[in-house]
């Protein structure tokens, strides 16, 4: 089924991003189909379950409290791929263990660029974050 008006993959960001900078994981809950997978460059693999990126949300928090992103721009849409890219800028500081990284007490601001994959019904396939982790590593003092 194409998109609708309501369901374009322009759509796709806003939960994704209201979710992190709400502090609501169950907002994820309604964004993703039924077999997804989330790339992200500080994760050993693949997401591929609500759980998992529950997880994924809840330790980011735990590790940099005031975590948050600014949306740069609108997103660029790819209608006929049902594909939209949104570019980010987060900003944090490492105040909590994250990855089994004690905290540094350090800030993190990078820019990064998400894309997401919609099925028909606007819920999203696939997204992948796209960043210099290595710059995150710098930024923390270890790298």
């Amino acid at each position: 089924m194409p998109a609708t008006a309501s369901t374009t993959p322009a759509r796709a960001p806003d939960p994704y991003f209201g979710a992190w900078n709400g502090r609501g994981e169950t907002a994820l809950d309604s964004l993703p189909a039924d077999s997804f997978t989330w790339t992200d460059p500080m994760l050993p693999a693949p997401l591929d379950s609500v759980a998992g990126a529950r997880a994924f949300l809840t330790g980011s928090w735990a590790g940099m409290s005031d975590l948050r992103f600014e949306l740069v721009g609108g997103p660029c849409v790819d209608e006929a791929n049902s594909r939209v890219a949104q570019e980010w800028r987060m900003l944090c500081t490492h105040d909590g263990e994250f990855n089994g990284i004690p905290a540094t007490g350090k800030q993190v601001d990078i820019l990064g660029t998400d894309v997401f994959t919609v099925d028909g019904d606007g819920r999203v396939t696939d997204v992948r974050a796209y960043y210099d982790s290595a710059t995150v590593l710098r930024q923390l003092g270890l790298a």
